[in-house]
């Protein structure tokens, strides 16, 4: 089947959900260009009393290394999540990216070989001073008998002071999603608010996957975003069910826009993203001088 009726034969649907009912806009669901359906940047694009975002910033397929014939491609995605109101905020996301091959009956399906940020990763850490206080009293009963005892007893307070550290939360892992067997498919993050301050999650995260491929085939993606938001929100109804997004078609034959990486040395290129910050909080905007 040519390469053009083959990515609309197949149907594979990926959402974000937040909420049950939405506000005006949040009904939006992202839909390919019919004449450019493949490998569009805008991603997700959900709007309310906190906005969520997640863009792609590039897309390059090459090889892991010069001196290699394995075949990857390299996707640099953007998030965002951004409050509208005062006092609202995104308690904790989970992400879910899962690859998979066009024809679900290809025995070559894209593999997860590497993600940014990867692990168990602490944010913008507070510390706060805590104290606890037990009671106790130690006293002597009355004893039965012709000539009892009268009781006495002494109250103790014990007063114990500790700093406690508390952080915002980001989790990056592998896994598989769909199969029991092979290497991982599916990228996922989950972003949680610091406890103490509850400010909720960072606002930007860039994120980069490197994929491993057998072939140069098209392949697609599984887009899941969920969020639990503070009480406000929640009651507001941030976001509603949509109909599903179309789902997001790569092209391997495409050439990237950009020069920022070297499609023959992709490995290089995840490393060099890897040690870039890549998590955000609020900033306030630069002072006029």
């Amino acid at each position: 089947m040519p390469r053009k009726e083959r990515w609309q034969a197949d149907s594979f649907s990926w959402n974000i959900a937040l909420a049950p009912t939405g506000d005006s806009g949040s009904q939006f669901h992202t839909k390919n260009d019919p004449n450019k359906p493949l490998q569009r940047q805008n991603y997700v694009e959900r709007k309310g009393a906190v906005d969520v975002r997640c863009s792609c910033v590039d897309v390059v397929h090459g090889f892991l290394s010069p001196d290699s014939d394995v075949l990857c491609t390299l996707i640099v995605l953007d998030f965002r999540f951004d409050s509208r109101k005062r006092a609202r905020r995104i308690a904790s996301v989970h992400i879910d990216l899962g690859f998979s091959s066009l024809d679900p009956n290809s025995p070559y399906q894209p593999e997860v070989r590497a993600i940014s940020p990867d692990g168990n990763f602490t944010v913008a850490p507070t510390t706060q001073t805590e104290s606890s206080t037990f009671s106790g009293n130690l006293g002597i009963s009355a004893t039965p008998g012709p000539a009892p005892t009268l009781s006495a007893g002494i109250s103790i307070d014990k007063s114990i002071t500790r700093d406690m550290t508390y952080a915002a939360t980001v989790v990056g892992a592998k896994s598989l999603r769909g199969r029991n067997f092979g290497q991982p498919n599916t990228a996922s993050w989950t972003l949680l608010e610091n406890p103490a301050t509850e400010t909720g999650v960072p606002v930007a995260m860039r994120a980069a996957i490197l994929l491993e491929r057998e072939d140069e085939e098209l392949f697609q993606c599984s887009v899941t975003i969920k969020a639990r938001a503070d009480w406000r929100t929640t009651l507001e109804s941030v976001f509603g069910s949509t109909p599903p997004d179309d789902p997001v078609l790569f092209d391997p034959t495409i050439e990237s826009k950009r020069t920022d990486y070297d499609e023959m040395n992709l490995a290089e290129a995840f490393k060099q993203l890897s040690t870039v910050p890549n998590v955000t909080f609020r900033k306030g905007l630069p002072e006029q001088r």
